[in-house]
């Protein structure tokens, strides 16, 4: 008998696992008949299916080449099982958000008011801690609070009864017991009272079980008291499809699935490690409630208390169609077995944080390349983010510097950490060798503003600004005047003035004051500059985002910062370029380019020798710092030909358009080299 019953289970495991996921690892090996989850920064792999729900083995993303989804329809038969599930714990009394309460001025000011807030009229612009002075924004040390832990069977048999345990920061500090059968889909409470203590402090409920179960990672909750609190609200009909299938968490709960994506963003915040955050975001996030209703918009409604405040920090309320027409469909094997990255993205907003594909700029007809008319563009210098795109990734240095600045604060403000710009800015201008240069004219020029044509202009130390029309309306292409003008000093520099913005101070603490993009607003569609440098009848473009300087003031450049800009203007004493450059398609993956030498002006002197010459290439019409020149091949002072192979790049983002640019500069002695001369291929 258990003869056959051990036949029935191994042709059991080996129907689930004939048809499971595949990772192919860096070092060549391959793990088959698995099942992964993505986590960004690395993959949690159960090895077979005698695993799953259990302890996963971690994989650095960096050690694993590819990985293939793909799950047989055993992976959701139900077992006849139960699950205790420790779904979240609420806190109780709880602390006020800023939800709602902040409204946004024509200038782009953001500004508490309305609900139960006193009306301080223009005084609460600078004085917003005397507008919530009234509100519950901390626990005092001593205070009394409860936790009230929720405990759900999601499997597909009665729990029997079971014990708990509590801990406070890993240590024991109380049990309870669950003294009935806890049938399908049902679910318990336990309580705990705890006086608060300042700090960073962890409370966990532990399941106390040793009945077999589907999962046993969801039998404890690890949650961090000094965390964002977070809301989800989810129609029964909704929780209950999901209840059917299993997700990518490894159990048949809806729950599950989507505490999981919180816990991944507080994983997500500890990797966030940059220069100005080099222990990560040390903020955390909670789930602290889940709202089940049958009319979730309503229920989000009811989010705001009677006093205007919503006492949360922010939420996330599933309302579709299905709910609206009572339709519920599970989630298809694709989107359950997957990170739902949108999740952590969306709940980032939700404590302020901005989309930075706003920042993405197609150009300006008015700012065009003058050898192919494209116009300049620009991407966020650095997309492969969370806020960026919905993805397996961590989160930018300027929202590491936002959490732990104003860990401890109410959501509710959303980007004005844009407000965070050093007080004095400096362009350094480079000519191609990396030297000062001087006497170049410099005009910049700006999105989502227009530049006021009855306006008079002002003068800094030399530099000219342009007061702008201030309507409210921040989305405007990049204007075709510029804001700014001027000329580089001897040392190749010039500083940004400071134009008037109207100033504003957030619970925050961030204070938006007369800075090189005047009146920025939070979404940031000013955020972006477009610094045209000409010299000896050249011109070439260069972006400034506001991303840049925000970063800069968190890492401590709070009072000067130096963006550097390197041309591909000649120095002084650079070898006279190459004449003549041609490129000519060899085959689809070839291009050669031919050039003659360069002139000899001066027989026999040293600054006129070549002694080689560079070859470039440059990809997308982007502004020369966002992709600049990289080089593909140095040659002897006799080349005057060379094949470059184009499947060889930068794997970057090229997103507005693949203009392919070759280059060949002269080098001289000391390595230094001529301006390059480029020519431009058909756009793809």
């Amino acid at each position: 008998m258990r003869t056959r019953n051990l036949a029935a289970l191994t042709l059991l495991f080996l129907s689930v696992g004939a048809l499971a996921d595949t990772l192919e690892l860096t070092d060549g090996s391959v793990l088959k008949g698995c099942y992964v989850r993505d986590e960004a920064i690395r993959y949690l792999v159960w090895e077979n299916f005698d695993q799953v729900g259990g302890p996963a083995r971690a994989i650095p993303r960096s050690q694993v080449k590819s990985f293939k989804l793909e799950r047989a329809a055993d992976w959701d038969a139900h077992p006849s099982l139960p699950d205790l599930s420790v779904t979240f714990i609420e806190m109780t009394p709880k602390l006020a958000g800023l939800h709602g309460r902040v409204d946004y001025d024509d200038l782009g000011r953001p500004v508490l008011k309305g609900g139960s807030l006193p009306d301080l009229g223009d005084r609460a612009i600078l004085h917003p801690e005397e507008v919530v002075k009234g509100l519950k924004l901390k626990y005092a040390p001593g205070e009394p609070i409860t936790l009230t832990a929720h405990v759900k069977n999601a499997g597909f048999a009665a729990a029997k009864p079971f014990a708990v345990t509590w801990l406070m920061d890993g240590q024991v500090i109380g049990h309870d017991r669950c003294k009935k059968a806890l049938k399908e889909m049902e679910e318990t409470t336990f309580a705990l009272k705890w006086n608060w203590r300042e700090g960073r402090h962890t409370a966990a409920l532990r399941i106390d079980t040793v009945q077999p179960e589907i999962a046993t990672i969801n039998n404890s909750i690890d949650d961090p008291l000094w965390g964002w609190s977070y809301y989800f609200i989810v129609s029964p009909g909704r929780a209950a499809a999901w209840h059917t299938a299993r997700t990518a968490y490894g159990t048949f709960s809806f729950e599950d699935f989507y505490r999981w994506h919180v816990d991944l963003m507080n994983t997500l915040f500890a990797a966030t490690k940059y220069p100005s955050s080099p222990d990560g975001i040390t903020a955390r996030v909670r789930l602290d409630r889940i709202v089940y209703a049958d009319d979730p918009e309503k229920a989000q409604q009811a989010m705001t208390a009677a006093d205007g405040i919503g006492y949360h920090q922010g939420g996330w309320t599933w309302m579709d169609d299905e709910d609206r027409n009572k339709s519920w469909k599970p989630a298809t094997q694709e989107w359950r077995n997957s990170t739902e990255w949108s999740l952590p993205h969306e709940l980032g907003h939700q404590l302020g944080l901005v989309d930075y594909y706003n920042l993405d700029c197609e150009g300006s007809p008015a700012h065009v390349w003058p050898d192919n008319g494209e116009k300049v563009t620009h991407f966020q210098n650095h997309p492969i983010t969370m806020m960026h795109w919905h993805g397996p990734q961590v989160y930018s240095e300027a929202d590491a510097g936002y959490f732990n600045m104003r860990e401890g604060l109410p959501g509710g403000y959303f980007g004005d950490y844009y407000f965070a710009i050093p007080a004095e800015n400096w362009l350094a201008i480079q000519d191609v060798n990396g030297r000062p240069l001087s006497g170049a004219k410099v005009s910049v020029f700006q999105r989502g503003m227009a530049v006021d044509p009855k306006g008079q202009p002002q003068t800094q130390e030399g530099v000219t600004w342009y007061p702008v029309i201030e309507d409210g309306n921040f989305d405007k292409p990049i204007s075709p005047e510029p804001v700014i003008s001027g000329v580089t000093d001897v040392a190749g520099r010039l500083r940004l003035p400071n134009r008037p913005a109207a100033e504003v101070v957030t619970l925050n603490g961030f204070h938006r004051m007369p800075n090189p993009f005047g009146n920025i607003n939070v979404v940031g569609n000013r955020g972006d500059m477009l610094v045209k440098v000409e010299k000896d009848g050249a011109s070439t473009y260069f972006s400034l985002e506001i991303t840049d300087f925000v970063n800069a003031w968190f890492r401590g450049s709070k009072d000067s910062y130096t963006t550097t800009l390197k041309t591909t203007f000649r120095s002084v004493d650079s070898p006279l370029p190459p004449a003549g450059l041609h490129a000519e398609s060899v085959d689809a993956d070839h291009v050669k380019l031919t050039w003659d030498p360069p002139a000899v002006p001066r027989e026999r002197n040293y600054l006129d020798r070549a002694i080689g010459f560079r070859v470039y290439r440059r990809i997308s019409d982007a502004a020369l710092n966002d992709r600049p020149w990289f080089p593909v091949a140095t040659l002897g002072p006799v080349a005057r030909d060379a094949v470059v192979d184009l499947r060889q790049f930068p794997d970057d983002t090229y997103w507005f358009t693949r203009t392919d640019r070759f280059a060949v500069s002269a080098i001289g002695e000391l390595g230094l080299e001529s301006e390059p001369v480029s020519v431009v291929m058909a756009t793809k």
